[in-house]
């Protein structure tokens, strides 16, 4: 069956928000509503750009500011609408929300262990990975399906909500899903669709390497 006649041939590009203050300050940011700096919206302009070059489709979001933000750049150099859903927001995780990376290991050293093994665990007592993928990939998913052919889906996100999205997209088992990696503010994961399902084009991809800061690391 060639690509027009089953579907194939979309591509899905996951875009995390520009550069926070907290962000800067390595502090957990999860569901907290923190606006981009001037830097990140002038990464956001610089990324809108490319990413806008690619004729995307569609494009959905984070209601969160700083990924709501990031997307209205590249709404405005490609004349699309922004959708929003809240359940592609970033990880809620309870008493780590405000922490800096140093807080967080002095306070919950044992916890944070345990989730760089791999093992479930509500960091502060919040969402599970799986639980941010059972909400997220759904969303993602529906909003590829109205593509057409070939077509181009550009999802703003969050470094942490973005990893477990393409690790349940990719059928990895959640133990695995550490491998990916994060992303450094405003650069992109591209899934595309092949014969056996989605498969990681790019990852990471925007720019020279930067470090990750945010709550993925």
């Amino acid at each position: 069956m060639n690509a027009s006649r089953s579907g194939k041939g979309r591509r899905i590009v996951l875009w995390r928000h520009g550069q926070t203050a907290w962000n800067l300050e390595r502090r957990f940011q999860g569901s907290t509503d923190i606006e981009l700096t001037e830097t990140g919206v002038g990464q956001a302009r610089r990324a809108a750009r490319l990413l806008a070059s690619l004729k995307p489709d569609a494009i959905v979001a984070s209601d969160l500011r700083r990924a709501a933000a990031t997307a209205a750049e590249l709404s405005a150099v490609s004349g699309l609408p922004v959708a929003r859903d809240a359940a592609l927001r970033e990880t809620y995780a309870g008493a780590w929300q405000g922490l800096t990376h140093e807080e967080i290991i002095e306070r919950y050293g044992e916890q944070y262990a345990a989730w760089k093994r791999g093992e479930p665990v509500r960091r502060g007592g919040g969402e599970l990975e799986t639980e941010v993928a059972d909400r997220a990939a759904p969303v993602v998913l529906e909003h590829a399906d109205k593509l057409p052919e070939n077509g181009t889906l550009v999802v703003v996100s969050h470094g942490g909500t973005i990893r477990t999205t393409i690790g349940r997209l990719l059928g990895l088992e959640a133990h695995h899903w550490e491998g990916l990696g994060g992303l450094s503010n405003c650069c992109w994961s591209v899934l595309g669709e092949g014969a056996r399902g989605w498969r990681l084009l790019e990852h990471n991809a925007g720019t020279l390497p930067e470090p990750v800061l945010g709550d993925d690391d």
